[in-house]
């Protein structure tokens, strides 16, 4: 029989039984929105999930992944088609979900904290903040640094993990409600998505200038360097892992080893197969005994330039015009590589850069719902700073 607990605040049942969670699973099938939080142990080689606290039907359930070791029947019921998880920062908790579920993606997403990102300019809140924020209410944290693994676990801990999860409804509500006002409830699902389950970014491609301190080495390791560059370019992102850091290409065309034992004396080379040892000699050699196309040798590139930090400033305001005119956050709808790719634009066409076209290009479909107008018009209203 499943164990139910009630406190002051909430109603909670534990669920700690094989037989448990499959009663479980027989009450939820005619739900359509899960809120879900989870505790879990992260170690340097494994995060082991502790507990899934899981909202329902005006209900909460605390299933101890510890003592229940199989969560697949509970997986097939949260993936059914139109099913909705509602979570809060879940970065973490969706790659141990969808693991420990045994589920190949999750349903339809939305994260309270990025729904609060595409209405506020605050991108990373924490679920204390955002609870006083929406429903006034403060909560302790008083077991957030507790032990998950170890059991029985205590009255007190099951209440507060059961705390949060019921607080998602409300909060649910009324995001979804401010979204739906501004025509958001397409782009907060979206977001969520490829934020949190979206593919990583692939590295960017390596070149010679990627090194700053290249233009320090000899020409025939700049040209060795080069030749490097296009080896490791030409590998792929999980036999770069396997192989060795792209700094160390600097250190070896620094270096010029030519024998195997000369290239295991190189700082920080790893052990390596010997078909990737073989390479790196061979690519080594040959350039050494090739002369390099041309004998050029690099400039040092500049360190900053003031055209540069304008162009920057210029760039960085009118984003911060374009995310406050959509009152939206500007971390979280336009940084990392999107960002870089938009300062390229600019640097050799200056605002004549930003189009319809090329922003297409360079945002995705949600940003581009989202602030893709408001940076054309910030554009043509920010002063771009002239040449000197």
């Amino acid at each position: 029989m499943i164990r139910s607990q009630a406190n002051t605040d909430a109603m909670w049942t534990l669920v700690d039984r094989e037989q448990d969670l499959l009663a479980l699973t027989d009450q939820l099938t005619d739900a359509t929105t899960y809120y879900l939080d989870t505790e879990f142990d992260s170690r340097s080689d494994r995060t082991t999930l502790c507990l899934l606290q899981l909202h329902a039907n005006d209900h909460t359930f605390l299933v101890d992944a510890l003592a229940v070791r199989d969560l697949g029947p509970l997986g097939a019921v949260l993936t059914r088609p139109d099913i909705t998880w509602v979570l809060h920062g879940a970065h973490q908790d969706i790659p141990l979900l969808t693991r420990d579920l045994r589920v190949d993606r999750p349903p339809r997403l939305f994260d309270t904290q990025i729904a609060w990102g595409l209405l506020s300019p605050e991108p990373s809140t924490s679920l204390t903040y955002l609870t006083y924020r929406l429903l006034g209410m403060r909560n302790s944290k008083h077991h957030q640094t507790d032990d998950w693994t170890r059991r029985p676990l205590s009255k007190s801990q099951l209440a507060y993990a059961a705390h949060d999860v019921t607080n998602l409804p409300p909060m649910h509500i009324k995001l979804h409600e401010s979204l739906l006002a501004l025509g958001r409830e397409s782009a907060v699902h979206d977001a969520c998505y490829e934020i949190l389950c979206g593919a990583r970014e692939a590295p960017e491609q390596l070149a010679v200038e990627s090194f700053r301190n290249a233009w320090q080495l000899e020409p025939a390791g700049q040209h060795a360097l080069a030749e490097l560059v296009i080896w490791y370019n030409s590998l792929s992102l999980e036999a770069q892992n396997r192989t060795l850091e792209s700094k160390l290409l600097w250190s070896l065309a620094n270096r010029l080893p030519r024998t195997t034992d000369e290239l295991r004396q190189v700082r920080g080379m790893p052990r390596l197969s010997q078909d990737h040892l073989g390479r790196i000699l061979s690519i080594i050699n040959d350039a050494l005994r090739t002369p390099p196309l041309s004998s050029q040798l690099i400039e040092p590139p500049p360190y900053a330039t003031f055209e540069r930090l304008q162009l920057d400033a210029w760039l960085e305001y009118v984003r911060a015009l374009a995310c406050a005119r959509e009152r939206v956050s500007r971390e979280l709808v336009l940084a990392g590589r999107r960002l870089r790719q938009l300062k390229e634009l600019i640097v050799d066409d200056g605002p004549a850069g930003l189009t319809r076209e090329s922003l297409n290009r360079v945002l995705g479909r949600w940003q581009y719902s989202l602030i893709g107008d408001a940076l054309l018009w910030a554009a043509n209203h920010v002063p771009f700073p002239a040449p000197r």
